[in-house]
């Protein structure tokens, strides 16, 4: 009995012990939001007030201290994310994670953003930018706190060893960014696939393609393709952070707002992820004096107001990247025509650090055009070489001094002027002031190309007739200045050009718009808008459109093949209003039948033509921007090539007997998963998320680092823009949504009001890690303040010292 006491006394004392040690180490590694610290290289004194969200409010007596700063309360709440994103770029993700990034690290160091990065610190030194020192004393502070601060969990983890921040860490994230936006990447290999079936395939989807009718005859090239689409789609699947997807945005002049002052309104649509992507923060010296939303890594704000103007962000979906199918030589094959003839590839080695692993080392060759990417594609040709050209590589990158100049201007031609700066990637900068202007323009470089050219196809490198011809001037670009309307807006929808008065509608991947069309419904109210009516439009659910496609696959139903539950489905389907609120019925049966649609018509003729790339190629295209913008099209087009079966050479197959096959499949997925009651099959038991930190997936760990699961109102084609990728299991997960949702009163600059999807930190055991989280699904929103004496009265302070 003594022996028994005494093991449980033993195993009582280390559960205290282990209790007591996770207490503290809780405790330890939250971040400092109040007291002192002593850093040095400050020159002066500099106190950061921490609002009731964890925002940071510097006040410095200069700009570089503020920077230094701004840089060590960043890297206190972020620096896991921000190691996370300097790697990504230039291919380092495999060092941490081991082989399962070891494709993803190949892709990008094989794509170049990193080689960019060095050139533009050296061009950046040499021009001695103004944005030079700030940036430095950012970098400062990060790595002071690298040096100095806690070592987040990750790291502990991980066993990630601490490594100075530089510049070019800073150039490589923002490339990352960049990247993200272009979708040229996963679309144009899956629509020259496409092509490569005949046009009349293509026709189905609303591409815009401008080719033959007759096939192209080489095979192994449309394998090549199909290849290369899933390579693509798998390595930014893999991804440890989510891309940039799209935004809405709109601005009132005072003679449309209720207040009679601009009202600008702003949500970024950004894949979710854990930690949130934006870090906010405000800086006041006798310079400046902004609230800005940061991404980790980077000094300066992308999206910002002062007491002077304000700026918003979407983006412009401009298609700034073309890939060439290079001609080797048969003779020497370490060259290729270069139009009149034979040059060197570009090669240089590289060198992928793997953990738990021996090094990998990949050649890297480069044309005129820029790398060559399907090197790193298993199974594809290296004789048929298809390089890629951006925008982005083609000039010296003043991204950030751009941004820079956006946070301290202080009237419209300043903004102009800045956004005028930035070559890529393709955005629309919204814009409202204090003086009553609004603007949009579309900023970036947009290439000039010739007319026979169908930039998403895989075109031809090697005569140089398939090349750029040039730019257009930023004037040229879609654009809008305080227009009669009394409002600009932007919801990734296609935007007219106009060049020496003649219409352009410019390349694109422009999503559908239905969320357009649903802003401009509402803000053409003849009234003043509100700021609840505001607040409503950032959550508004209705499907502008709906009403047509209902119709259209209603009639296309064979009802007498329907049992009993598939009618009180279809009964439930047929009063849907087309809103997607957490309750509403008719949501549910829509997304897995119209995925079922697109699955029984594609995947049988991909197969057939592509044999065992043909599934990886579906899931490459629903990944695109082609399948939302092809709903409509794609289930109107009566006599599509598409509704046949391919493998059922005696039946002829139409588009009634493949709706009505889809429909019996959504109901009896909705029956397995939520029972045999369609009244019970409400939108928000489908629609979820989850905010997934990186090692949340390690069950274990799980419920420390992940936020949720929420169910969700909205989805992908509703202003309340909340989307899910593809899957065969029909799930409804949401992977992105609004970043923030901002609003910016220019009657009271104290009246702004922002939300984050889960919290300021990006450290588990913060209070401020995820208390936006469910005011975000409910809708609800937090004050935003610039004055000291608001600021002061709602926070803690920590007082930065210059070290002796």
């Amino acid at each position: 009995m003594k022996v028994i006491k005494y093991i449980f006394g033993v195993f009582a004392t280390l559960a205290i012990l282990i209790a007591v040690f996770l207490l503290f180490y809780v405790n330890y590694q939250k971040p400092e939001y109040q007291g002192e610290y002593e850093f040095k290289g400050l020159e002066k004194s500099v106190k950061v007030y921490f609002d009731t969200f964890g925002t940071p409010h510097i006040y410095a007596s200069n700009n570089q201290d503020a920077y230094r700063a701004l840089g060590y309360v960043h890297a206190q709440d972020r620096l896991w994310q921000m190691e996370l994103m300097r790697r990504i770029a230039s291919g380092r993700l495999a060092e941490i994670f081991g082989k399962d990034l070891l494709e993803t690290d190949k892709f990008f160091r094989t794509v170049s953003i990193h080689e960019y990065s060095k050139k533009n610190v050296a061009e950046l030194k040499e021009r001695k930018s103004r944005i030079l020192p700030l940036a430095e004393a950012y970098l400062q502070g990060v790595n002071e706190f690298l040096k100095e601060g806690k070592s987040p969990i990750e790291f502990t983890l991980l066993g990630i060893d601490k490594v100075p921040f530089t510049l070019e860490d800073i150039y490589n994230i923002t490339g990352y960014m960049s990247f993200s936006f272009a979708n040229a990447q996963k679309t144009d290999p899956v629509v020259t696939a496409f092509a490569s079936m005949g046009s009349s395939y293509l026709k189905a989807f609303d591409v815009d393609p401008t080719v033959s009718s007759e096939k192209i005859k080489s095979y192994s090239r449309g394998s090549d393709y199909v290849a290369i689409a899933g390579h693509v789609n798998d390595v930014l699947n893999k991804m440890p952070l989510a891309p940039f997807i799209g935004s809405n945005s709109w601005v009132l002049s005072p003679e449309k707002s209720e207040t009679g002052r601009v009202v600008l309104s702003n949500d970024p649509h950004i894949g979710f992820s854990q930690p949130a992507v934006w870090y906010e923060a405000h800086l006041s010296t006798p310079d400046i004096n902004y609230f800005g939303y940061h991404i980790a890594g980077v000094p300066f704000a992308f999206l910002i107001h002062n007491e002077h103007v304000a700026n918003g962000l979407t983006m412009f979906e401009n298609d700034d990247m073309d890939f060439y199918r290079e001609r080797v030589s048969k003779e020497n094959g370490s060259q290729y025509w270069a139009v009149d003839h034979w040059e060197d590839f570009e090669t240089r080695k590289e060198i992928i650090a793997i953990k738990d692993s021996t090094n990998v080392e990949i050649e890297v060759r480069s044309t005129r055009h820029g790398p060559v990417i399907n090197d790193v594609v298993d199974g594809v040709s290296k004789e048929q070489p298809i390089a890629m050209w951006w925008v982005y590589f083609q000039f010296s990158n003043h991204l950030l001094d751009a941004a820079h100049e956006m946070a301290i201007a202080k009237n419209i031609d300043d903004m102009r002027a800045a956004g005028s700066k930035i070559h890529a990637p393709g955005l629309n900068l919204m814009y409202g002031d204090a003086q009553g202007n609004i603007a949009w323009w579309a900023v970036g470089r947009l290439p000039k190309r010739p007319a026979h050219v169908n930039s998403k196809m895989i075109l031809d490198g090697a005569s140089g007739k398939d090349d750029p011809q040039g730019y257009y001037n930023f004037e040229a670009n879609p654009q809008a200045e305080n227009p009669p309307w009394g409002y600009v807006y932007s919801a990734n929808n296609q935007s007219i050009m106009n060049v020496r008065g003649r219409k352009i509608l410019y390349p694109g991947y422009y999503l559908p718009d239905t969320r357009a069309a649903r802003i401009v419904e509402v803000l053409e109210s003849e009234r003043r808008m509100s700021r609840s009516e505001l607040k409503a439009l950032f959550m508004d659910s209705k499907y502008m459109g709906i009403k047509q496609l209902k119709e259209l696959l209603v009639s296309e139903l064979i009802e007498s093949d329907l049992s009993e539950m598939e009618r009180e489905a279809l009964e439930h389907f047929k009063v849907w209003n087309g809103y997607h609120d957490k309750e509403t019925l008719g949501a549910a049966i829509f997304y897995p039948w119209v995925i079922n649609i697109y699955e029984l018509a594609m995947k049988d003729n991909l197969k057939s033509t592509f044999e065992d790339r043909g599934d990886k190629l579906f899931t490459s295209f629903m990944s695109t921007y082609l399948m939302k913008r092809s709903i409509p099209v794609f289930i109107s087009a009566k006599s599509s090539p598409w509704w046949d079966d391919a493998s059922t050479e005696e039946v002829v197959e139409d588009r009634k007997d493949i709706v009505t096959s889809a429909f019996k499949e959504a109901v009896g997925y909705l029956s397995k998963r939520f029972g045999d009651k369609p009244n019970t099959w409400t939108w928000g038991k489908v629609h979820t998320v989850e905010h997934n930190h990186p090692l949340g997936s390690v069950a274990l760990l799980k419920s420390i680092f992940n936020v949720g699961p929420f169910h969700l109102s909205g989805s992908e084609m509703v202003v309340n823009n909340l989307g899910f990728p593809y899957n065969e299991d029909k799930l409804f997960n949401t992977s992105f949504g609004p970043s923030t949702r901002r609003i910016i009163d220019f009657s009271d600059i104290d009246n702004s009001e922002s939300i984050l999807p889960t919290g300021q930190s990006g450290v588990p055991f913060s209070n401020h890690y995820n208390d936006q989280a469910e005011m975000y699904i409910d809708g609800k929103w937090r004050p935003v303040y610039l004055s000291e004496e608001k600021i002061k009265a709602n926070s803690t302070v920590l007082v930065l010292r210059p070290k002796k």
